[in-house]
């Protein structure tokens, strides 16, 4: 438990700003009838319209590098805004191809959504995807051997360390990294609401901004203190508002402050397999 990593150039801990850029899809993948619903997928649409660009400032402002995960038929439908944040260097890792939810697909159906999401993304952008997380939803017992199948460098879905680790099957180990993440360093659970169908069940109010930020910083000074790596996962129809990127910008912020190796989900990858 008390084992350390040691990061590069002595940097306490790690970070990851993930970005899932998942447009109107995640609303469709929880309920499909939303596809008879615009106001609904609006909702998605606005991280495109207005979130992403905010985003990206920010990021530029302060010369980070994001790993965005991108179901894979956004770089069909949207390819100049998935251009726009390839050209400024971010990683573009795989998110599914509708945002299927993998725990209702057979291991084919998983399979062919992983091809068809490789296949959009390199098409347009001449880079195969080292990443890959899960879409919201879960997962069957084969899902993570189906995805090292593909040759993925790293998986960033799991929820069960602080730390990364390698991949083992039975007792054999692959070659895919696990990065995991937490449900408290995100900003769908807190700000995702919709009135119709109610998303999220049972949920009556938006979370208020001063304990969403709260929850955040205290986390990354857990992970800093604790030498691990802190995965910060963002949606631009969430965050990307006039109030709310601000807190985008202080955990940013706060990152740096804390000396943190800022690294995109394919860095980690590397680093922690050339130090095994």
């Amino acid at each position: 438990m008390n084992k350390r990593i040691d990061w590069p150039e002595d940097h306490p801990a790690a970070s990851m700003i993930s970005i899932e850029l998942d447009g109107e899809y995640i609303w469709l993948m929880l309920d499909p009838t939303n596809i008879r619903r615009p106001k609904t997928l609006s909702m998605g649409t606005y991280g495109l319209l207005r979130g992403l660009d905010r985003m990206l400032l920010s990021l530029s402002k302060r010369e980070l590098k994001a790993t965005f995960f991108i179901p894979g038929i956004m770089a069909e439908k949207y390819p100049e805004d998935i251009l726009k944040v390839h050209k400024a260097g971010h990683e573009i890792a795989l998110h599914g191809y509708e945002h299927e939810n993998f725990a209702f697909l057979s291991a084919e159906q998983q399979r062919d959504a992983i091809g068809k999401g490789i296949a959009a993304i390199e098409t347009l952008t001449g880079i195969r995807p080292a990443g890959f997380r899960l879409p919201e939803g879960n997962m069957t017992p084969e899902t993570l051997e189906i995805i090292s199948e593909f040759g993925f460098k790293y998986d960033c879905s799991m929820l069960d360390d602080d730390r990364p680790y390698m991949v083992e099957f039975d007792n054999s180990q692959t070659n895919m990294v696990e990065i995991p993440m937490r449900w408290e360093t995100q900003d769908f659970p807190y700000f995702a609401f919709n009135f119709f169908p109610p998303i999220p069940l049972g949920e009556c109010r938006i979370a208020a901004y001063s304990e969403a930020i709260d929850n955040w910083l205290t986390e990354l000074e857990g992970y800093r203190r604790t030498g691990g790596c802190y995965v910060i996962k963002f949606d631009p129809q969430t965050i990307g508002t006039p109030a709310r990127i601000s807190m985008f910008d202080e955990v940013l912020d706060a990152m740096i402050m804390k000396n943190m190796w800022i690294a995109t989900g394919e860095d980690i990858a590397n680093y922690y397999i050339s130090k095994r």
